[in-house]
């Protein structure tokens, strides 16, 4: 690991899940999400203190456990640490239960338990909403970014970097994972708008190698992508299918490598493409002889 300067007092740690940085001069700083682990979260302290830094505050941008599992690791180093999210996103950081229910649909089956799906539940301090948010005389921007998660936020310095979360992905992320994991699609796409249009320095997203002074082709390639899959989806719904039948032919398409986890992501991202070309009245829905039926 390594400390990475950006512009001004932002800079970021390269990691599976990068880890925005805010530098004040007093030798605090604020954080912008965590890791997934303790081990993260051990090497954030190590790399921090050997660079004369000591973590106040971490604003987590979501409740999924890659963002904020080392959360708990660090304020038991740093007992005064704050933890700041949005009030959406704090419902499942304390009740980090709800992430397998959610997918599941009910009290969550053996094996739903994975990392990637739990972490410890998370106290949060302070609850975030859009504006300027000023931790010791510094302003942070937050802004929605709703659609991956429930209540997804951005994170703005005043050296006018936004820390995105997983608003959008890489190329490469892309190419792994065609088939997005989506909660909630319309805001998705309102999302990707929003960042289309807006006019930061730079911006940094949760999976890529480093901060994207232009995102805006990316971005529009995340569009372009999620139009490709509806594409895809309405196709397939020429023929009545269940969600269960068109998740089937989703995971065969991209040939998904598939365990117990990933089936219920994929699925779910399925009910949200089926729930947004339902409420865009693209498609119909009908239930006949107790299944549930999609269709064109």
């Amino acid at each position: 690991m390594e400390l990475k300067k950006i512009r001004g007092r932002t800079y970021y740690i390269p990691a599976a899940t990068n880890v925005g940085v805010y530098r004040y001069r007093n030798g605090l700083c604020t954080l912008v999400d965590t890791g997934i682990n303790n081990t993260a979260g051990r090497k954030i302290i190590e790399l921090l203190e050997d660079n004369n830094l000591k973590i106040k505050y971490i604003i987590n941008t979501h409740a999924h456990p890659d963002h904020f599992g080392a959360n708990n690791f660090i304020k038991e180093k740093y007992p005064g640490v704050q933890i700041l999210t949005s009030y959406k996103e704090k419902l499942f950081m304390e009740n980090s239960f709800l992430e397998q229910t959610v997918l599941y649909g009910a009290a969550a089956m053996p094996g739903l338990s994975a990392r990637i799906l739990k972490a410890q539940d998370t106290a949060v301090d302070l609850v975030v909403d859009e504006g300027i948010t000023e931790l010791d005389n510094k302003k942070f921007e937050i802004v929605s970014l709703e659609g991956h998660s429930i209540g997804q936020i951005g994170v703005a310095t005043e050296d006018s970097v936004l820390f995105c979360g997983d608003a959008f992905f890489s190329e490469d992320k892309m190419d792994k994972y065609p088939f997005p994991f989506v909660f909630d699609l319309e805001a998705h796409l309102k999302t990707l708008e929003f960042l289309l249009g807006s006019n930061y320095e730079c911006y940094m997203i949760s999976h890529c190698d480093g901060p994207l002074d232009n995102p805006k082709p990316l971005i529009q390639k995340n569009i372009d992508n999620i139009n490709h899959n509806l594409e895809i989806i309405l196709d397939y719904l020429s023929q009545p299918l269940t969600r269960e039948d068109l998740t089937e032919l989703i995971i065969k398409k991209y040939d998904i490598d598939m365990n117990l986890s990933q089936y219920f992501i994929t699925i779910s991202s399925v009910g949200a493409f089926l729930t947004y070309l339902l409420e865009k009245q693209s498609i119909n829905m009908d239930i006949i002889d107790g299944k549930m039926y999609f269709y064109v």
